[in-house]
């Protein structure tokens, strides 16, 4: 870990982050670059087939759609990230099942001409902002510019399940998030739902269960008192953002609790803007959020500018006691 860190790693946004998703991409290239963290896109990246694949053409779709860009990826470096959950959780898959299946090594190898690679480390935007800021290091440069807001951290299902694969975190209590969260300064008290499911791709065939699980979610973070909810999964985010007044409309409910990606959360706390971070382009306004920063800044401000005037006064009096 460091603080200027000047590690490469092979990107894959994902059909997500190059469309619904697109302040999670500008945010986390902005907030990658201020922290010194290389990123290369990899050249012709495909979908990694996302929740339809896998049961096409026996489940290996699933499998050698994402071995592609670790093919690809192996060329360049020897790690990859990949902020969106659902793609991260596709290529960790894919990877186990070739680690563990000849058969399926060698139909890859026959569909890219080539033995195919796929030893290449696998990270989520979670992992690899641990990996390369500390929290003192992040703590140094936030100032406590989040200071007296608090964050719920809200993983979902495919950033740690099945864990066996994902190796990642505490499936059942995963606490990632929360140190660097600290370091700007707010808080990021316990939020008992962290990993409950929000209802996932059943938006499409049964919205009824996505607005009743995604319901749950954000009315606990809203009588728990959190003012934001953040996430590093843009099908959550979905759920938690477009679909929160259709929630507010079928429960009677009037709900409006912010959710926000982690790498907006962490370029906030860099004192990025926050247009360019894409917090405007949510459906729930973050404005409250955003304007207790605001409130922050300026009391803080205050505070330094009356203890410099304490200062001055000081040194005047002992200025004239000493003549």
């Amino acid at each position: 870990m460091s603080d200027a860190s000047s590690s490469r790693y092979s990107y894959f946004p994902g059909c997500s982050l190059t469309s619904s998703a697109g302040e999670y991409d500008a945010s986390f290239r902005l907030v990658a670059k201020e922290l010194g963290i290389g990123l290369d896109e990899i050249p012709d990246w495909n979908c990694c087939g996302a929740s339809p694949a896998p049961h096409h053409w026996g489940g290996n779709l699933g499998v050698l759609l994402p071995a592609r860009n670790l093919h690809i990826a192996g060329y360049g470096h020897e790690a990859m990230v990949a902020p969106c959950a659902g793609c991260y959780n596709r290529h960790k898959n894919a990877q186990h099942e070739l680690s563990g299946s000849e058969e399926i090594r060698e139909q890859a190898t026959r569909v890219l001409r080539e033995p195919v690679r796929y030893e290449i480390e696998i990270l989520n935007l979670v992992e690899l902002f641990d990996r390369e800021v500390t929290p003192e290091a992040l703590a140094k440069r936030a100032q406590g510019r989040l200071a007296g807001l608090n964050f719920a951290t809200y993983y979902g299902c495919l950033l740690t399940r099945p864990a066996k694969i994902m190796n990642f975190d505490n499936a059942r209590n995963p606490v990632s998030m929360k140190p660097l969260l600290m370091a700007t300064g707010a808080n990021a008290d316990h939020f008992p739902f962290k990993s409950e499911c929000c209802g996932s791709y059943m938006g499409l065939a049964h919205k009824e269960i996505v607005l009743r699980a995604s319901r749950r979610i954000i009315d606990v973070a809203d009588g728990l008192g959190f003012d934001a909810i953040v996430t590093a999964c843009p099908l959550c985010h979905q759920n938690l953002d477009l679909r929160q007044g259709q929630i507010n409309k079928a429960f009677g409910t009037n709900i409006e609790m912010p959710i926000l990606y982690f790498s907006q959360v962490l370029g906030l706390a860099l004192g990025l803007n926050a247009d360019d971070l894409g917090i405007d382009s949510h459906i729930v306004s973050a404005r409250k959020l955003l304007a207790k920063i605001e409130q922050g800044a300026a009391e803080r401000t205050a505070r330094a500018a009356d203890a410099s005037g304490r200062g001055g006064a000081s040194q005047a009096v002992c200025a004239a006691g000493e003549a």
